[in-house]
């Protein structure tokens, strides 16, 4: 509690305390904090309160809904409050409720003092001063205030404040075109966000003119105004004024006067540059998937100010790349400035992951730019990077992302651009920081692998033997990459059936082995259990022993033999790498090729002893949970008295009996199974009877 609230209305509302986000409840609070941080450090008469709040008629029970609102916002900020007369965060005074910020938590208060400071830098002339705090004020600026935070959005109490952000971005021009030029691209693009929002501003299109012809592109300030004069002209029946003119004669004039011995400073970008690796692969179903992205593209994107990124994330194999290549062939028309494909090779099997500068000079060179050579620091080859990349409308496909730091520094903020960045890992990072979309790519439906068994192998042996072809689909674990490995053995092996194949599968990951580390399915899938932490690797390990694919936490840490916190951060660590799949809250699943590729490293990894103890906690684990379940069940046909579980042995904990009957019908399956792994622990003849029992009570055998 000692950690500052600070708010943000440049762009989505928030208030965050710490690292963490506070949930602030409905939409009518989350507009009344909106005022309140637009005010303060003023107050908010219940009068304005209720003006914003309601567009109509306010109903009579308006002001107690604003009371109960400021109430409920008290206790969020400040949840051990005793008294609100000693509130430090909102108050109540005579001329309303103030909310107590500063610059140092407020982004709006932050931007303007920053806007001061710049004003009173050029007052004092200190040009490159004051162009450091105007950059620094427009990056506070992520999208109009309030946008996609609340109902009232479009109320001119909050559009009126957008002037604000206008009238920085002209005077950050006026300085900066002279006194930092470096900086004119990040300028450039504050300017371009500010006429979106005013097209017929012809003092905002003077500066994109001008800072166009300050970093070389006299053709692109030609066409600006070109476009201005077309819009004025076509929508208010007007000439362009005395000012815009005099700009565009001015750079006109400047280009006339060019010479051809002239060096500019970079080579122009090739116009719709294509860095697209074939989209030859076999292709299919992938509908809903297809339609999701489709929804990115930029004239269907709900945010015009900044680039769209989308996370594509899955497990080894799924067919992440193939996915995004296919996409990206299908929409070229989007991306009119270029289409560019780069390996970041987060996961290769003989090549470190790529660096973000060399990520970056791959880009530009694709690109045709040359504003960045081999020798140039970090900081000159960001900046070519973002100003090459601002406000062109871009198809990126960064392919096999390491973890969000790889990636992020290679995401441009320019509107009109997609990023489809492939990984591993769940990347839910980039959501928090870039809102980036993400999307979980899945094994194919039976259907589709089927029919990508059949692309690779032809329809005539699918059709010959539909049931052994459903048989490797399901083997190959509905996967593109090891569905591709079995297609490629069955037309090495024309004569042999299906059948046969089939039979090879069933022996587990070996039958999908080959000499190309590339598409070797173990090679594939031990590059991701090579980045688990030790203890997320020794649980995944001791999962295989588990006789079904499905278990709960407590049953993974009577597993491990960890502590629920320790079981829970393992699981988590293997969801986010796509070894496991959270099916429902504490209940996980596991793919039966992964399973298998478990077992063997458990065998090779794991001794004896660790292995027998983890099954005896499993089985203990059991059959104190469901004596647990049956005593909550049948308490009058309690016939066992079991003895204390040994040591890290978690069993299952039932809030009452309905959830004691729901996880009996979830375990129905497992229980039965247990059976066969009681010969192994030393009180095994014992507990099997016990466990009958048990199963005897919960599941009686049908009279039918």
């Amino acid at each position: 509690m000692d950690a500052k609230v600070h708010y943000s209305i440049l762009g989505t509302v928030r208030a965050t305390r710490g690292e963490t986000q506070l949930a602030v409840g409905p939409p009518k609070r989350l507009a009344l904090l909106s005022l309140l941080v637009l005010r303060a450090p003023g107050p908010v008469s219940l009068r304005d309160a209720v003006d914003v709040l309601w567009d109509d008629e306010p109903p009579a029970s308006a002001v107690n809904i604003v009371h109960r609102n400021i109430g409920a916002l008290r206790r969020l900020l400040e949840p051990g409050l005793s008294s609100r007369a000693l509130a430090e965060h909102l108050s109540r005074s005579a001329d309303g409720y103030r909310l107590l910020l500063d610059a140092s938590t407020s982004d709006l208060l932050h931007f303007r003092d920053l806007r001061a400071r710049a004003q009173l830098a050029v007052k004092d002339g200190d040009a490159a001063e004051a162009a450091l705090h105007y950059t620094d004020a427009l990056r506070l600026w992520r999208s109009p205030v309030v946008a996609d935070g609340t109902q009232v959005a479009q109320h001119p109490v909050f559009t009126s404040v957008g002037h604000e952000f206008v009238a920085t971005a002209k005077e950050a021009a006026d300085v900066v075109l002279t006194a930092a030029p470096a900086s004119t691209e990040e300028v450039l693009t504050a300017l371009r966000r500010a006429v979106d929002g005013h097209p017929f501003d012809e003092a905002l299109h003077s500066r994109i003119i001008a800072a166009l012809a300050t970093t070389g592109r006299q053709a692109e300030a030609l066409d600006q105004f070109e476009r201005i004069r077309r819009t004025l002209a076509d929508d208010l029946g007007v000439e362009p004024g005395a000012g815009l003119r005099s700009v565009q004669q001015r750079h006109l004039r400047r280009k006339r006067s060019s010479t051809a011995t002239t060096v500019p400073q970079t080579v122009p970008v090739a116009p719709g540059s294509v860095h697209l690796p074939d989209d030859s692969v076999p292709f299919v179903g992938r509908t809903e998937v297809l339609n999701q992205f489709r929804r990115f593209l930029p004239s269907a994107a709900t945010d015009g100010s900044a680039a769209t990124i989308v996370a594509l994330c899955g497990m080894a194999g799924v067919g992440k790349t193939t996915l995004a290549v296919h996409w990206a062939h299908m929409h070229t028309e989007h991306f009119p400035d270029g289409q560019i494909y780069v390996d970041l090779q987060g996961y290769h099997p003989t090549r470190a992951p790529l660096s973000a500068a060399r990520a970056m000079r791959a880009v530009l060179e694709a690109l045709g730019s040359r504003s960045a050579g081999a020798d140039s620091d970090d900081a000159a080859l960001r900046l070519a990077y973002r100003s090459t990349l601002a406000r062109r409308r871009l198809l990126l496909v960064l392919d096999d992302v390491r973890d969000c730091e790889q990636v992020r520094p290679l995401l441009p903020a320019s509107a009109g651009s997609l990023i489809v960045a492939t990984s591993r890992r769940r990347l839910e990072g980039l959501a928090v920081t870039h809102d980036a979309r993400l999307v979980t790519l899945t094994p194919l439906a039976l259907d589709e692998g089927v029919e990508l068994l059949e692309r690779r192998i032809g329809p005539e042996r699918v059709r010959a033997e539909p049931a052994h072809a459903e048989e490797i689909v399901e083997l190959c674990g509905r996967l593109p990459l090891t569905l591709a490995l079995a297609g490629t053995r069955a037309l090495m092996r024309s004569r042999f059936s299906l059948a046969s194949l089939a039979a090879e599968l069933r022996e587990g990951l070996v039958a999908l082995s080959s000499g190309d580390a590339r598409t070797d399915a173990s090679t594939a899938f031990r590059r991701s259990y090579g980045a688990l932490s030790a203890g997320a690797a020794r649980t995944f390990r001791l999962l295989s022993l588990h006789p079904s694919h499905e278990f709960t936490l407590r049953a993974a840490a009577s597993l491990a033999g960890s502590d629920l916190r320790t079981a829970r951060e393992d699981l988590a660590e293997l969801t986010d790498h796509h070894l496991l799949e959270e099916a429902a809250p504490d209940r996980y699943t596991g793919c039966g090729l992964l399973r298998s590729f478990a077992a063997d490293l458990s065998a090779d990894a794991d001794s004896h002893d660790v292995r027998s103890s983890a099954c005896a906690r499993m089985l203990e684990h059991y059959l104190y949970s469901a004596d647990a379940a049956t005593a909550l069940l049948t308490p009058h046909h309690r016939t066992v008295i079991l003895p204390p579980p040994r040591p890290g042995v978690r069993p299952q904990e039932f809030g009452g009996r309905a959830e004691a009957a729901r996880w009996l019908v979830a375990e129905r399956f497992t229980l039965p199974a247990l059976d066969r792994g009681l010969s192994r622990h030393p009180q095994g003849e014992g507990f099997r009877r016990q466990l009958k029992a048990m199963l005897t009570t919960s599941f009686p055998p049908d009279p039918g």
